[in-house]
């Protein structure tokens, strides 16, 4: 947690100093990540970050959660609960593809803790990424399911296990060297990945889901 003093200092620069710490443990990742640097480029002075936080390691987690956030509010803000699944699938995947194009480091900060030596972090973090996504995928599912507009015999959870994968890969694809060099070899493209090299094949992917998702007798979503 933050120290209470991060609460007054002045809002601009609250945000200039979490965002500029965000871009430099993606790009650096924490054990790298210097604090004279991430001081110079926030414009404070180094002593006053710890007067805000005990650690880099409070910092990190903090930076992370407040990633998580900002993804959740411009992922699923806009979302209507009542959409069935169709709408709300091809609304999460457009979204989080528009969020990463626009702030790749915190896209890069969720992959980072997958990485090797960062297993105290994932320790504290993954659940709370992954629980409400999982929560909210298994049991739409299960409701358009009893509604009959999900196939009966598709299991819940790795039915949500399927989509949010694909999820995590399309996003990993718009920010990770290694994924864009992956995807360029798989869709025989060159370069980094354009949006406009980008919308066809995500808008394939959200009708693969749907066809994973629909009754085998039925036209329902899409």
């Amino acid at each position: 947690m933050p120290k209470p003093t991060l609460d007054f200092i002045a809002p601009e620069k609250r945000e200039r100093l979490l965002c500029e710490a965000a871009r430099l443990f993606a790009e650096r990742g924490f054990e790298s990540a210097d604090m004279a640097e991430l001081a110079r480029r926030a414009s404070v002075a180094k002593g006053s970050i710890y007067n805000y936080f005990e650690n880099k390691e409070d910092l990190y987690l903090h930076v992370c959660r407040d990633g998580l956030t900002r993804s959740r509010e411009a992922v699923f803000g806009g979302l209507d609960p009542s959409w069935d699944i169709y709408r709300q699938v091809e609304h999460i995947f457009l979204r989080g593809a528009r969020f990463a194009r626009e702030h790749p480091e915190y896209v890069r900060l969720y992959l980072n803790v997958s990485a090797a030596g960062m297993e105290r972090f994932a320790e504290r973090l993954t659940m709370e990424v992954e629980k409400p996504t999982a929560d909210h995928l298994k049991n739409l599912i299960r409701s358009e399911q009893r509604a009959g507009r999900v196939r009966s015999d598709l299991d819940p959870r790795l039915g949500a296990l399927f989509i949010n994968s694909l999820y995590i890969l399309v996003l990993a694809s718009l920010v990770s060297r290694h994924f864009q060099i992956r995807l360029q070899e798989y869709l025989e493209t060159e370069g980094e990945p354009r949006e406009a090299d980008v919308r066809p094949p995500l808008r394939q992917t959200i009708g693969v889901i749907h066809q994973l998702l629909r009754p085998a007798s039925g036209t329902v979503g899409g």
